[in-house]
């Protein structure tokens, strides 16, 4: 469906429009009162009871309150009031952030213009210090809001992030532009420079990496159990290590829960398929100095077939263009103190996916006839115990990770009717130790110059086994176990220069940072990678922050691992033709797959960001970042096209022609599964006109910059209700070269690669009982170059709406109920067509849109 762009503007107008009559007055100048009955308890225990009866989000850090006790809260108060009631001679005060209650330790005199420890964790082993890189904070409440059930779904409202690389929304069988859905995960792939070049922490710890790109899955973490997230969109290997590249992203979860929660989601396609039903519980409990929050989801989809869309109907009804299955994924996290000065945590994850895909080879004939049908079942598991130690000033930290995640895909490939059957599984394991140390050094002018010191040992290991069974014989094609060990330590020093004791005219706050990072890779590489940081306020309203830093990121064991593949395509699979072109019927062998010889890539990375928050219009801040990434050695197929390479000049130091039959031989016995003829064809030498080689290689540069833009603006309503608005956006330029001196080509704003231009906007009020909100989503056009007429891609923009109503009952089964509405691409855009070589291939870029259409839900929740 296609709309004029006045009616889009007309129907996000109508959906965000502040009703006539209500005041926008500072975030908590009217916000009506609510009688409390809370005896004196632990502070964290009243805290958490004031966010629960009084709808508003109170954010804290556990070390901030422990111990702490509150007095009797009676009577009738706003929240705000009653918090600072409840926090009343503790020592720690309550600020307003993003439309949340901070509750927190009062700064020292330097800190004033510091950013909020209790959010912005990520970035900076410094507690209470302001990191030099961009921080975009997301909050289960934000989300929950905006009608996002899971987070395969807030991955794609990331401006920064590409939704390319390992994606359930990747169609065509799981392949399409290199990039892959093999097992329905979701893994984050900042500025899209590769799901293995973002860096994905659970509360600060590493997981196992997930099957084949080595990312890790994000969609196993149930909305439910989610604190918040924090995205760090700058290099961060001096602070985090290897795969913090393009940046790092923190799942926060639920330190514990009082109560119990559960929550029922049917939803579907309006056009068919997509049909979801989803079911999650959340319980726990709090205690004097512990408490514990305990997660369970349930999820299944069923697929979108080819024949179930208008654009799509070409393809043979088999095809699938949107793959289904079903997720059983838990969560466990609690604490408890020990004493005064030492406490204990522990989070752990466990879930179990299993899906069904199919590709069609053809547009006559069923998957089951020329195709392939692909079954892959995923284990993974996470168990993460740590210390907490806090002598003095300082507090100190040891921890220990163990993992797996486990990717087992059987592929049924059908060739006539004859079938082949094979069975691929990747075991990644993880083993993680890591002791740290944070605390003040000497008293400066400023505040006082803090560090920061850790070091660890991280085991992971990669088990692989291809086996392949045709006519009853099962053959072994590659069974093996690689192994990496590291070691590593690192430091961060924090320096305030000026802070509000020595500030003056233009220069509110002064405070440099420096970090490094030493990693010793045995076998293969020992790296350090420094950064440094600055953090500037000409004026309490205004900060400024430049940070320039190194990351790296070895090779993962999947990329030096990966089975060579030898496949035989038609010659009309490749256009345009070289001049002269192939002779009708001939074939050309593609050689793809990993390298035993890749190096460790290099990346240097610059960030300049200023934050604007004014005083006399409290709840406003606006933020924009410059960033520069030169990323060396970079990791990619040689070609990143093949259907392009035989006229690319790209790609000829990678093509053969004419090639011999003894070198084919050759190449064709180094594939494990030897010769995988998709031609129309049997084999024959003679026929082979071409041999392109598109494995894994270190390019030889990779070149992304661009420019970041955040808003958001939260205020309270004449009445006691809120307005929440918030917009943020992207700008990428990135180009790829493949082989020293030769042209660069782009890697931003083409078929298959990100936008030059993302943008999400959300607009959300809510009261008592009642809460809605509009979002839009917006996915700038691009470039389809791989024919000799270049055609534009258009952009894909959705407007999702999400309302909720919260029955004002007390008692009763009606109370604490919540039921939620949501119609997700309400305007039912679909994707532009693209032009292929292939009448059998999916005829849109699903890496940047999707066909899933207008999808509309409801959910009950239910609180105990």
């Amino acid at each position: 469906m296609r709309v004029s762009r006045k009616a889009f503007c007309a129907a996000l107008l109508c959906a965000t429009a502040i009703p006539a009559g209500m005041a926008i007055l500072p975030a908590s100048a009217q916000e009506a009162p609510i009688a409390f009955e809370l005896p004196p308890q632990d502070l964290g225990v009243t805290l958490r009871a004031l966010a629960r009866q009084g709808g508003r989000e109170i954010l804290f850090a556990d070390e901030d309150v422990r111990g702490k006790r509150s007095p009797a809260v009676r009577g009738s108060f706003t929240v705000e009031q009653a918090v600072r009631l409840a926090i009343g001679g503790t020592g720690l005060i309550v600020e307003e952030q993003s439309g949340a209650l901070v509750v927190r330790v009062r700064p020292q005199p330097a800190e004033e213009s510091a950013g909020d420890p209790a959010i912005t964790v990520t970035g900076t082993r410094i507690r209470g210090a302001t990191g030099p890189s961009p921080v975009i904070v997301m909050t289960r409440r934000t989300l929950e809001a905006q009608g996002l059930p899971d987070m395969a779904s807030v991955s794609r409202i990331i401006p920064q992030n590409f939704t390319g690389g390992q994606n359930p929304g990747v169609a065509g069988g799981g392949d399409q532009g290199g990039y892959n859905n093999i097992n329905n995960s979701t893994t984050l792939n900042l500025r899209g420079l590769g799901s293995d070049a973002t860096l994905t922490l659970i509360n600060g710890h590493r997981l196992p990496y997930d099957a084949v790109n080595q990312g890790v899955d994000i969609s196993t973490i149930p909305l439910a159990a989610l604190e918040r997230i924090e995205v760090i969109t700058d290099g961060a290997s001096a602070l985090y290590g290897s795969d913090a590249v393009g940046g790092v992203a923190n799942l926060i979860l639920r330190r514990d829960y009082d109560g119990l929660q559960a929550s029922a989601r049917l939803g579907a396609s309006t056009e068919g398929g997509n049909f979801q039903q989803q079911y999650s519980g959340v319980g726990g409990a709090r205690w004097a100095g512990g408490g514990f929050m305990a997660a369970l989801d349930f999820s299944k989809t069923t697929p979108i077939y080819a024949d179930q869309r208008d654009y799509t109907r070409s393809l043979h009804p088999s095809q699938m263009i949107a793959s289904g299955g079903r997720q059983i994924s838990g969560v466990l996290a609690g604490h408890q103190d020990i004493a005064g000065w030492a406490s204990l945590e522990l989070d752990a994850q466990l879930a179990d996916r299993r899906a069904r895909k199919t590709n069609a080879f053809s547009v006559t004939d069923p998957a089951t006839y020329f195709g392939q049908v692909n079954l892959p079942v995923v284990r993974s598991y996470a168990i993460t115990p740590s210390l907490h130690l806090r002598p003095g000033g300082w507090e100190a930290t040891l921890e220990a990770t163990q993992g797996e995640s486990s990717t087992v895909s059987t592929a049924m490939r059908y060739t006539g009717g004859a079938l082949l059957v094979g069975r691929t599984a990747y075991d990644d394991y993880l083993t993680n130790f890591e002791a740290s140390a944070e605390g003040p050094l000497v008293r400066l002018p400023g505040g006082d110059m803090r560090l920061a010191l850790g070091g660890g040992y991280r085991r992971f290991r990669l088990a692989f086994n291809v086996r392949a069974t045709s006519g009853g014989v099962t053959q072994v094609m590659r069974d093996a176990v690689e192994r990496r060990e590291s070691r590593f330590g690192y430091g961060e020093l924090s320096v305030p220069l000026v802070g509000a004791a020595n500030r003056m005219p233009w220069l509110e706050a002064l405070r440099l940072s420096a970090a490094v990072r030493y990693e010793d890779y045995r076998g293969i590489d020992a790296v350090a990678t420094p950064k440094l940081g600055l953090v500037y306020a000409p004026h309490p309203d205004v900060t400024l922050k430049y940070s320039w830093g190194r990351s790296f990121k070895i090779p993962t064991l999947q990329q030096v691992n990966q089975p060579r593949e030898a496949i035989l395509l038609d010659e009309s699979e490749f256009s345009p033709q070289p001049v002269p072109a192939l002779p009708p019927g001939s074939t050309v062998l593609l050689l793809a797959g990993g390298n035993p010889d890749l190096r460790a890539e290099r990346a240097t990375s610059s960030t300049l960001s200023i934050e604007f928050k004014p005083r006399f219009l409290r709840g406003l801040r606006i933020e924009a970042s410059w960033f520069d990434i030169d990323y060396r050695g970079r990791i990619a197929e040689a070609v990143s096209d093949f259907t392009t390479a035989l006229t690319n000049p790209v790609a000829a130091d990678f093509v053969t022609f004419a090639p011999s039959a003894s070198l084919l031989q050759v190449l064709i016995a180094q594939a494990p599964l030897g010769l995988d003829n998709q031609s129309s064809q049997a084999y024959d030498p003679a026929q082979v006109a071409a041999v392109v080689d598109s494995s894994l290689r270190n390019t030889a540069r990779e070149h992304a910059r661009g420019v970041d833009l955040a808003i958001d603006y939260n205020a309270a309503l004449k009445g006691g209700s809120q307005l929440q608005l918030a917009a943020s956006a992207s700008y990428l330029d990135g180009k790829r070269q493949p082989v020293a001196g030769q042209p660069y080509e782009g890697r931003a704003g083409l078929v298959f690669t990100p936008p030059h231009f993302r943008a999400h906007g959300s607009a959300s009020w809510q009261d008592r009982e009642f809460q809605l909100s509009a979002s839009v989503n917006y996915v700038g056009s691009t470039l389809d170059n791989r024919f000799p007429q270049v055609e534009t891609i258009g952009a894909f923009t959705t407007l999702d709406l999400s309302g909720a109503f919260r029955p004002a009952i007390a008692h009763g089964p009606l109370a604490n109920l919540e039921f939620r509405l949501n119609l997700q691409n309400l305007l039912d855009e679909q994707p532009d067509p693209i032009r292929n070589s292939s009448a059998s291939s999916i005829p849109f870029d699903s890496t940047n849109q999707s066909p899933i259409g207008r999808f509309v839900s409801f959910s009950v929740t239910k609180q105990w």
